[in-house]
């Protein structure tokens, strides 16, 4: 029993490197993204596409042409996680072309949230005390950080809420049904689904090319980047439970905040300050503490205190 306890500690402690490391990846994507917005003839759904692309490109050299590995077995819940991460990755996008990078990166970080109270239902892992507590607070920083600041932005904030809930559903899908799955197969149904449904609200918009290069360079940064961030992202699903996961994952958005005011100057009001430190707190404090109660070392059996 202690063996089997310590495998899960090791697994988790893994799982919360491989997070960290995909919150700077995903960080320096948001970047990216930012950068090529400021090119105001650029479409959300056009940026989408080709960080969506370059993905699946990537992921094709990264197995050497072999499409096997990337197809799978066609489960559902690769089905699930392609829809579920392509409408985040759109509606991500489109938040952050109105809002600042950091302000997009909280509102998208509430799926630590849905992902938190939906695990025992989808996975049937327990969620604590600890987690309702979490709720109450990550709510409460939701409404600040979403109370529009302008008529025009209360349409982005509601889209950088709506990617938060589409991506938990995406990172549940891994966690339920994504034993013995490779990491580059799902990221590929990600990537091809998500650039499927960014193309075809391209042609729906009518959404011209870029013509500046640093443009295409940026959205070509921000597929790179973004793809070492789901590979160490998933690899961190599969290792550890979804909420302590989720919970770290809160590192992100605090990541890409400080990028985005160092490199953009881009900071909120207070009350945005107050919502994002509210849903870092109930994002990584409080879910991190039910976790570590849950992994408390086993106590022996009576036989095993005999000896």
């Amino acid at each position: 029993m202690l063996h089997a306890w310590a495998a899960k500690v090791r697994d988790v402690r893994a799982g919360i490197v491989y997070m960290l490391l995909s919150c700077c990846f995903f960080a320096v994507m948001a970047i990216c993204v930012a950068f090529a917005q400021r090119d105001v003839s650029l479409d959300p759904a056009m940026t989408s596409a080709v960080r969506a692309t370059v993905s699946a490109v990537l992921l094709v050299g990264l197995v050497r042409g072999d499409l096997r590995l990337l197809l799978g077995d066609g489960r559902p819940a690769l089905w699930v996680r392609g829809f579920a991460g392509g409408a985040a990755l759109l509606t991500y996008f489109y938040s952050l072309s109105s809002l600042g990078v950091g302000e997009a990166a909280f509102l998208n970080q509430t799926s630590g949230l849905w992902v938190a109270l939906l695990a025992p239902l989808v996975v049937g892992e327990p969620t604590f005390r600890w987690v309702w507590i979490a709720g109450a607070l990550s709510l409460t920083g939701m409404g600040l950080l979403a109370h529009p600041r302008h008529d025009a932005e209360l349409a982005a904030r509601l889209l950088g809420l709506s990617s938060g809930v589409a991506a938990a559903v995406a990172y549940l899908a891994i966690r339920a049904g994504g034993r013995g799955l490779r990491a580059e197969t799902m990221i590929f149904y990600f990537s091809t689904i998500g650039a499927a449904l960014s193309l075809v609200l391209v042609v729906v918009r009518g959404a011209g090319l870029p013509r500046a290069p640093e443009t295409w360079g940026w959205m070509f940064g921000a597929g790179a980047f973004a793809t070492l961030g789901q590979l160490t992202m998933t690899r961190a699903y599969l290792l550890a439970p979804a909420a302590p996961m989720a919970a770290t994952s809160a590192a992100g958005p605090l990541i890409a905040a400080l990028l985005g005011w160092w490199w953009l100057d881009q900071s909120p009001d207070v009350a945005g300050m107050v919502g994002m430190a509210l849903i870092f707190l109930a994002s990584v404090l409080l879910p991190l503490l039910s976790d570590l109660a849950a992994s408390r070392p086993p106590a022996e059996s009576a036989t095993e205190r005999s000896r």
